[in-house]
């Protein structure tokens, strides 16, 4: 009789399906970080190498902002370079050549997942990068 008792309370139909739910939500969870993270880190490299580039550029070749916009959104991945803000100052403002340039980028990146959405307050994060040089 306690034979009977002891494999009913020893089976363990099931076991595994309660096991997934508890963590399924985490390793889900996990996921979507890496995949935001990974989104984000890389628009900031982005960002990073435009507002660089567009600063080398602006020392070497021109006192132009508007040629610097225009090569800044050229080297500029596709998915940022229409909609990134550009803020372009030379330091002497009335010779150029003789001060510094300091270039600003911003631009809004949207999230990928709504889950690191809800941590991040919002569908988008600002993300930024400035570089400043002697201009040559």
């Amino acid at each position: 009789m306690f034979a009977n008792i002891i494999k009913k309370i020893k089976k363990e139909d099931g076991q595994a399906i309660v096991e997934l739910a508890l963590t399924l939500p985490i390793l889900i969870m996990i996921l979507c970080a890496i995949i935001d993270f990974g989104w984000l880190f890389m628009n900031q490299n982005s960002i990073d190498y435009a507002s660089r580039e567009g600063t080398r550029y602006a020392i070497v070749h021109s006192t132009s902002k508007t040629a610097i916009e225009e090569h800044i959104r050229a080297i500029a991945p596709e998915n940022i370079a229409s909609t990134v803000d550009i803020k372009i100052t030379f330091t002497n403002v009335s010779n150029p050549r003789l001060g510094d340039v300091v270039i600003e980028i911003s631009d809004d990146i949207a999230i990928l997942t709504p889950i690191v959405g809800v941590f991040v307050q919002g569908e988008t994060m600002n993300l930024s990068s400035s570089c400043t040089m002697k201009v040559e």
